[in-house]
């Protein structure tokens, strides 16, 4: 009885701590939606990079905001698109809304570009 009440507790005590983090339950998460998470984000800025992920490449796009980030939304990578977030958000402000050349590497699992350089594309 002590052991139920307890564990009970202790569901409750973390079902209220994470309420206000923002965070969803996976099941409550729909497929292919383009917001990132907290935990996403942080993730992306702490995890490290092996030498695979640490190719330079070319992406091209148009920089926009999706829920107070600024992603790349790929037009073009041998046929493949995608949105990535960008880490450096300062530059990114800088080119909201225009087609751009983003330089860095991609670190895949987390959908985030670690910029080295960003321009307009004429």
């Amino acid at each position: 009885m002590v052991t139920r009440v307890v564990l009970a507790l202790a569901v409750l005590a973390i079902a209220f701590l994470t309420w206000g983090s923002g965070l969803r339950p996976v099941a409550f998460q729909s497929f292919g939606q383009r917001e990132l998470s907290r935990s996403q984000l942080w993730e992306a800025h702490h995890q490290p990079q092996d030498d695979e992920k640490s190719q330079v490449k070319e992406f091209k796009g148009k920089i926009s905001k999706i829920d107070g980030r600024f992603v790349l939304e790929e037009s073009s990578d041998g046929g493949t698109y995608g949105t990535y977030l960008l880490d450096d958000q300062t530059t990114a402000s800088k080119y909201e809304g225009q087609r751009v050349t983003v330089r860095g590497t991609l670190d895949a699992p987390h959908k985030t570009i670690r910029v080295r350089k960003i321009e307009a594309v004429a």
